[in-house]
């Protein structure tokens, strides 16, 4: 029952987090100047927009659907692990780095909480 809530929990914090991510790196001027920080060309900020879009709502789905939450908790785990390689090469500090890394935590214990449910 613990497992259960801890899943319900996690899916509900990294669904919403991704959808309101997705939501600002697509829209915030703030975010078009961090990509542009990052090196990375504007396609590649709508490419990351669209992924944490659908990778939130994938993990939320995955509340009905566990082998969908699972790929989404995956892809979305892979893409907070390449932030943070970007994020590490132009030498950020660990205070920066700190959410990619949370989320990418999270996204790791949802995919085996999603597979062994």
């Amino acid at each position: 029952r613990l497992v259960h809530m801890l899943l319900i929990v996690l899916a509900l914090v990294s669904g919403t987090s991704f959808v309101y991510y997705g939501i600002g790196v697509l829209r915030q001027s703030s975010m078009r100047s961090e990509f542009e920080r990052y090196g990375l060309r504007p396609g590649v900020r709508t490419l990351v927009g669209v992924l944490e879009l659908l990778g939130g709502a994938g993990v939320l789905i995955g509340l009905a659907y566990g082998p969908l939450g699972a790929l989404a908790a995956a892809g979305l785990c892979a893409l907070m692990v390449l932030g943070l390689v970007v994020r590490w090469r132009l030498r950020d500090s660990p205070r920066q780095m700190l959410p990619a890394a949370a989320l990418a935590m999270v996204n790791a214990t949802l995919v085996v909480l999603f597979v062994t449910r």
